[in-house]
């Protein structure tokens, strides 16, 4: 680790120093030891290839994330990665916006980041939290030259409510729409209740786990199959699918 910021209330980023890690694309995901049985699914908040350094963004909420919190620079961390199927590039040729809520928005800035160069249009980006203090990479994403809408439950920063009304309003103004979510599954449902088969929806899960390599099976989640019902390891078929792929 070579670098650990408390970047709000209650929440830790961490830089990691890892050729191999390094290889991730957006939207994938690194496997965290902590003391226990359980590793932890933190998604990339951001990946430099050219330093061979990425980020990893948590909350801290228990015991386990606690502990990674204590960690100071120079210290080594177990980790497993890059896991998981991330983010497909986004179309050029189409207008795209982020959606995130809570430590869902981290992993979306890895996004930005990556492509925000390959399209002429640069996409628009609506984040979501609780209350001000837990407004995540708000700056970051500024400093990228991109428009933020922040969204708040308690109405303590931007405009009171969830991410979903701006986000209609922004798909009613932009035709052939590409939209990237991540956050908690109940907002995920939402863009994808919104999405309905109409916009290109890439859903980002929020989901515990055991393994983290497929193997487990205590991921699962259900989806549309050719013969119905199914069910998809967000471990290494998700963290990523499109909307229409997942049964609520």
């Amino acid at each position: 680790m070579i670098e650990r910021t408390e970047v709000a209330d209650s929440h830790v980023e961490l830089i990691l120093k890892s050729p191999e890690l390094a290889k991730a694309t957006p939207g994938q995901f690194a496997h965290v030891l902590t003391p226990g049985m359980l590793r932890r699914p933190i998604s990339f908040s951001r990946i430099d290839r050219s330093q061979d350094e990425v980020g990893i963004l948590f909350q801290i909420v228990g015991s386990g994330t606690q502990w990674l919190a204590q960690r100071q620079v120079g210290e080594s961390l177990d980790v497993l990665g890059p896991l998981g199927h991330g983010f497909p590039a986004p179309d050029p040729s189409r207008p795209w916006v982020l959606v995130g809520g809570g430590v869902g928005i981290p992993p979306l800035y890895s996004a930005a980041e990556a492509w925000i160069s390959t399209t002429p249009n640069p996409p628009f980006v609506i984040i979501g939290a609780r209350k001000s203090a837990w407004v995540l990479m708000e700056e970051d994403f500024k400093g990228l030259g991109l428009a933020v809408e922040v969204t708040t439950d308690d109405g303590s920063a931007g405009h009171q409510g969830t991410v979903i009304g701006p986000l209609e309003q922004w798909l009613s103004r932009h035709e052939n729409a590409q939209v990237y979510a991540c956050g908690p599954t109940p907002m995920l449902k939402a863009v994808a209740n919104l999405a309905q088969g109409q916009v290109t929806a890439y859903l980002a899960l929020e989901q515990r786990m055991g393994c983290g390599i497929g193997a487990c099976l205590a991921c699962v989640v259900p989806a549309r199959g050719e013969k119905g019902l199914s069910y998809r390891r967000v471990c290494t078929e998700g963290p990523v699918f499109r909307a229409e792929e997942l049964m609520w």
